[in-house]
């Protein structure tokens, strides 16, 4: 699971969005709503047939470049079943991105870029971002091709399937548990219910439905077989690839693992990574004096006492929205402050913010804490259906929800995927246990994982890594969610030899563990 706060979107006031329109819409659109909107008198209708499962449209894509100029891309839509065990269900359409070999290398197999969530909302706003496509995508196509699919219902497959949110409650309110589950209940039932009423077959939005979707994508573009780049729930996605057409890969370059079983963290081992953050913070000269006694792990132990005992009320004014809001800072609050407010401590940029964060809640002070607070409730959004099919759908065997249930790590970071725990029962989509069971593997595979991981804890690589039996995991010293880019960017040993195996399978140069530069951390004001 990446990880995510249990309230991060229980309190914000979200839109729903119905289909979006693009083209070929109406031909996309589920037949029972196809029938409804045929019996309603119009105009004028524009209407085609369903393009048939397997059609892809590229045209070519100019890429804006740091520097000047352009270079040409491939991007389109496939066109890819609902749900393949039921092919008269309809179709939706997937984005697609190809960048052809700058300088093509005889059997290098294409690298399809897997990226996680599942909340990816394609390349273009990426691309948007200056030396985005310099720092991250015009490596991976130097000898091969980089072919990037979208995920079904999220971002530019067509439907998007946005729903409404949680209703929020009061940022001065103590809610309770029960208020919190009910809510989350009412959310997705309000939203499983919409869905259904536009006709449309929620239950092909699973992980290996979206493997399917790869293998279509491959067939479509004449490749024999492909080396598959992905993190967190790309990972997830990669290896339940490699399970049902293990023959079609020729490769694998994983972080973030997310096995089987891992949509939900144990709190335990996510504590670990955090802990380890806390270690380095302990010790950095630009913090020396300013570390709370015991370190900062007995600092968030104080504050976690402090406001259980006596919650603080703080009055803050939003930035965006010039709102004054009286926000109630309780012990909830603070566990989802633990992996930071300001920013989170998934990246390492985000780890910069951390102690410092929890430094001024130690003095007292919990403004950026409620300004966090009230700048999610004006601007985050919610999520998809499709994002809770596809984590839902992987689920949690009774082993692994009975330990995170009695894991004592709960007491600082808080319950969880409670998002999922009270919303899953209402998607009612569960692939089973059998899904959930490790599967051994020979593909060749190389795995970067980083001890610093917040959101897919370094235990989960450890659990996975002796299943792949011909994989070499690296360990990364300091490495964040994202250590293959942490070490590819630190360390260009280290990049050439990952994008070698990537390119020919070899392994040489890859150690086993690598380690990253210190943190630069953020200083707290004084006092």
């Amino acid at each position: 699971m990446r990880v995510r706060s249990p309230r991060a979107t229980r309190r914000h006031a979200l839109l729903a969005v119905l289909l979006v329109a693009a083209p070929l819409a109406n031909a996309l659109r589920p037949a029972a709503l196809q029938a409804q909107r045929a019996a309603t008198p119009v105009r004028s209708r524009v209407s085609a047939p369903a393009p048939a499962a397997g059609t892809m449209l590229l045209h070519a894509e100019p890429i804006a470049l740091q520097r000047g100029g352009l270079m040409m891309a491939e991007r389109g839509i496939i066109v890819v079943p609902v749900n393949r065990r039921a092919p008269a269900r309809g179709v939706l359409t997937l984005e697609v991105y190809r960048f052809r070999a700058t300088r093509p290398q005889v059997g290098a197999p294409p690298i399809f870029l897997l990226y996680g969530g599942p909340n990816f909302l394609g390349l273009e706003p990426l691309l948007a971002q200056k030396g985005y496509y310099e720092q991250r995508l015009r490596a991976l196509h130097a000898t091969a091709d980089l072919v990037v699919v979208s995920q079904r219902g999220i971002g530019p497959s067509k439907p998007t399937t946005l729903i409404e949110g949680p209703r929020p409650f009061p940022l001065s309110h103590a809610v309770t548990a029960a208020e919190e589950a009910a809510a989350y209940r009412d959310a997705a039932a309000r939203a499983k219910a919409a869905w259904t009423q536009q006709g449309l077959d929620l239950t092909g939005f699973t992980v290996l439905e979206a493997a399917a979707d790869l293998n279509d994508v491959r067939r479509a573009m004449g490749y024999d077989r492909i080396v598959l780049w992905g993190g967190s729930f790309g990972s997830h996605w990669a290896m339940a690839t490699m399970r049902r057409y293990p023959s079609i890969v020729a490769r694998a370059v994983l972080r973030g693992m997310e096995g089987p079983d891992h949509t939900y963290d144990i709190p335990s081992d996510v504590l670990g990574a955090v802990r380890r953050i806390a270690a380095e913070a302990d010790t950095a000269s630009a913090l020396r004096g300013m570390i709370p006694p015991g370190g900062l792990m007995a600092a968030l132990d104080s504050v976690l006492a402090r406001v259980s005992a006596h919650p603080v009320m703080v009055t803050v004014t939003g930035a965006k929205s010039g709102r004054t809001d009286t926000v109630r800072i309780g012990v909830e609050d603070v566990r989802e402050a633990a992996m930071g407010y300001t920013k989170t401590a998934s990246s390492r940029d985000g780890m910069r913010s951390w102690a410092a964060d929890i430094i001024t809640m130690y003095r007292g002070d919990f403004t950026g804490l409620a300004q966090s607070r009230v700048a999610k409730r004006d601007t985050e959004t919610f999520r998809t259906a499709s994002y809770f099919m596809l984590d839902c759908g992987s689920g949690i065997t009774a082993a692994r929800s009975a330990q995170i249930a009695a894991d004592p790590a709960v007491r600082v970071l808080g319950p969880l995927g409670v998002d999922y725990r009270e919303s899953c029962p209402s998607w009612n989509i569960d692939l089973g246990d059998a899904f959930r069971q490790n599967f051994t593997s020979a593909i060749p595979m190389v795995i970067s994982q980083g001890d610093y991981d917040v959101s897919t804890p370094m235990e989960n690589a450890r659990e996975l890594a002796p299943f792949f039996t011909n994989s070499t995991l690296v360990i990364v010293h300091g490495g964040s969610h994202p250590a293959l880019d942490d070490a590819m960017d630190a360390l260009p040993a280290y990049a050439e030899a990952i994008l070698t195996f990537a390119r020919t399978g070899s392994k040489a140069g890859l150690p086993s563990s690598v380690q990253l530069p210190a943190i630069r951390w953020v200083v707290p004001p004084s006092r």
